[in-house]
């Protein structure tokens, strides 16, 4: 690899963190307004991806258990960010679903986000085109790059350090 190609690497890493850095700590204030767990969390952005999963398919996709996901679940639901609904022809599965103030809360930014990405576009001025198809380009290869990843249950821990 050429020094030039490393710099590169190295800018593409400094800028890529940096960017995640400032939209964390938007999205991190949102967040603690609610009052939601990182576990509750990662139950919501899940249920988002899968409109009606169930709790069961719900707990293996985040690697949990059953009981720890059931209760996240009751959690969510008695603040009324997830509903449980039914399943045609069978009452025992029980698929969720995110309620509308859910969906706020995962879903697109809203409030003092969308005043952030504003500003972010605007000191883009001409050059937003072009950062969005870049914008673009990185978002499908971390797509790809996120489906190559082992689940988690698949994922060995890291080693305990001495």
């Amino acid at each position: 690899m050429s020094s030039g190609q490393s710099n590169v690497e190295a800018r593409f890493r400094q800028a890529y963190w940096q960017a995640v850095r400032d939209l964390d700590v938007v999205r991190l204030r949102q967040w603690e307004q609610w009052h939601v767990t990182l576990p509750q969390l990662r139950v919501l952005y899940q249920v988002r991806r899968t409109p009606g999963i169930t709790t069961g398919e719900l707990a293996r996709a985040i690697g949990v258990t059953v009981s720890t996901t059931s209760g996240l679940v009751g959690k969510l639901a008695d603040r009324g960010l997830i509903e449980r609904t039914s399943a045609p022809g069978d009452r025992r599965q029980i698929p969720l679903q995110l309620t509308t103030q859910g969906e706020a809360l995962v879903g697109e930014l809203r409030g003092p986000a969308v005043a952030f990405l504003d500003e972010v576009m605007q000191q883009l001025g001409g050059a937003i085109a072009e950062v969005t198809v870049a914008l673009e380009r990185l978002a499908n290869a971390s797509t790809a790059a996120r489906s190559a990843l082992p689940l988690v249950s698949d994922a060995e821990p890291p080693e305990a350090q001495p």
